[in-house]
């Protein structure tokens, strides 16, 4: 049943994923919203396991790095590859981290329970790059959220790529596959599968350049490859992505003035002068709404 909500959260929420996914209908946004709350935000905790098969593949692993998508377990998920007794860096925002310091803190305690030293290593540092060559060299992988805000200003964390995703494009940080390009290691993307006993942690298909590949195809396709994981996951439960929220602010979507215009062009919406108001008037139902205030558009 259609249930209308009214506040600014769930409008850019809708509207973040309209241009990704247009063929949810509008009166199922609420429906989707609701389920991305209650995933997100909700009382009950899924364990992330990691086990059998899929634990003894992962160990074989040469160092590299390890790429993680927000889709709800962003906390468990490392804290079960260092149980599993894998050694890796974390790079983060030193902003995010400040932010919920209590957590990551709680977290750091954690992986390093078992007498294993799991550090943080901050984007806006200008030695970062060495510091993951050391990392690599120790025999240790590095771990890195796709979607994220973590980037270098020497990786091109500004710099962006223009990525096909889903029904739409993403701006991408070159950050990541630059990363693996320059030390020659493989992206390890990682996906959390809902299952009765919490969620598993699944390995993904690789990701390493060609031999001679450039380091400008790679970024692409190796951008590209990260967020086709992702694809399927979200076109069958699209509220598992904690990013629609904030997708217009992290840079990865951004709307051009042409996009606009020709939005404007086929919206039904025109906003009119009477007197000394302004008010939306809709073409198709012949219906006004007085606005209390202008936005300027």
């Amino acid at each position: 049943m259609y249930k209308p909500i009214s506040d600014w959260d769930f409008a850019l929420f809708s509207a973040n994923l309209h241009q990704y996914l247009p063929e949810i209908s509008w009166a199922y946004h609420t429906t989707v919203y609701e389920q991305w709350k209650e995933w997100h935000y909700g009382d009950i905790v899924r364990n992330a396991i990691l086990e059998g098969d899929e634990l003894d593949q992962i160990r074989k692993l040469p160092p590299g790095v390890f790429v993680l998508f927000h889709t709800g377990h962003h906390m468990q998920e490392p804290l079960s590859l260092a149980k599993a007794g894998l050694l890796f860096d974390i790079i983060l925002d030193r902003t995010v981290y400040t932010r919920s310091k209590l957590v990551f803190d709680r977290l750091q305690q954690e992986m390093n329970r078992d007498g294993f030293e799991y550090q943080y290593l901050f984007s806006e540092d200008a030695s970062l790059l060495l510091r993951v060559r050391n990392s690599l060299r120790q025999g240790r992988h590095i771990l890195v959220f796709a979607d994220g805000s973590s980037g270098t200003p020497i990786a091109g964390k500004d710099d962006r790529i223009l990525v096909p995703f889903l029904d739409g494009q993403l701006h991408l940080k070159k950050g990541i596959p630059l990363m693996a390009h320059i030390f020659k290691v493989s992206l390890y993307p990682i996906l959390s599968v809902p299952t009765c006993r919490g969620v598993k942690i699944v390995l993904q298909k690789s990701i390493m350049a060609t031999k001679g590949e450039s380091r400008s195809d790679f970024i692409f396709r190796g951008g590209r490859a990260l967020f086709s994981v992702l694809e399927p996951v979200l076109r069958d439960a699209p509220w598992q992505w904690e990013c629609w929220l904030y997708l217009h602010t992290n840079g990865m979507l951004k709307l051009i003035d042409e996009d606009l215009m020709e939005a404007r062009k086929r919206d039904p919406m025109v906003l009119l002068p009477l007197g000394d108001k302004y008010y939306l008037f809709d073409r198709r139902y012949y219906n006004a709404q007085r606005l209390n205030f202008v936005l300027k558009l």
